[in-house]
Parts: structure tokens; sequence; C-alpha cells
């Protein structure tokens, strides 16, 4: 794997409002997904917990959750280079078996490649 592959982290409003905004969207009963090409080539992701969801402790908890999800994902090699993903968590979420969270996430993946495979430059 190249260095510049590394996931990175969205880190400002308007890289995440652009992948609102621009990408494909999936939902799942935990979570949303939201998955746009972007202009660097790198894998950057985020995540966002509304204070809906629980008081700090939990949405902490549904955080480390999704980003324990997207690192084994990419630890596989599956995370596709050149993308921003998105995870908007739901209430389902704080309560949900870990492996149904990684069942619901590998099928929003496989979704995202069909979407991607379709939508080639």
């Amino acid at each position: 794997m190249r260095a510049s592959s590394k996931l990175q982290t969205l880190r400002n409003s308007q890289q995440f409002r652009r992948v609102y905004e621009q990408g494909h969207r999936v939902h799942t009963p935990f979570f949303s997904a939201f998955i746009l090409r972007n202009d660097c080539g790198e894998q950057r992701y985020g995540v966002t917990v509304t204070r809906k969801i629980g008081n700090a402790v939990v949405r902490n908890r549904c955080k480390r959750r999704l980003r324990e999800i997207i690192r084994r994902y990419e630890s596989d090699g599956s995370f596709p280079v050149g993308f921003d993903l998105v995870i908007n968590a739901k209430a389902g979420l704080a309560e949900a078996d870990f492996k149904h969270l990684q069942e619901a996430f590998s099928r929003v993946m496989d979704r995202f490649r069909d979407l991607i495979g379709k939508h080639k430059p």
C-alpha cells in the first residue's frame, strides 16, 4: 500500500457538505452513508453523531465503533482509494450488536462499489 493511500479524516464542514450534496447515499437501520470521489486521490472519512443519539458517553462509543469498523475494512484493502466517506449515526447504532454493524457496513460498501463501477469517469 502506498503511503498516500493511508486513511485520512475529513476536517471541516465544507468537506462534509460537499459529500452530502454531491455524493451517493445509502441508508441502513444503524447509519446513513455518503460517498463521493475526491480530487486528491486520498482515502478520507468522517463520522457524525448528533445529540439526539444520546449523551457524550453514548455518542463517543458510537464514534469509536464506527471508526473501528472503518479501520478493519481499510486494513483489508477494501476501502476505495480516491473517495470521501461520511457516516451519520442513527439511534439504533448505540444498542446494535457489533457484528450486525459490520455486516451493514459491508453491504453498504458493496453497494457503493456497484455505484462507483457504473459512474466511472
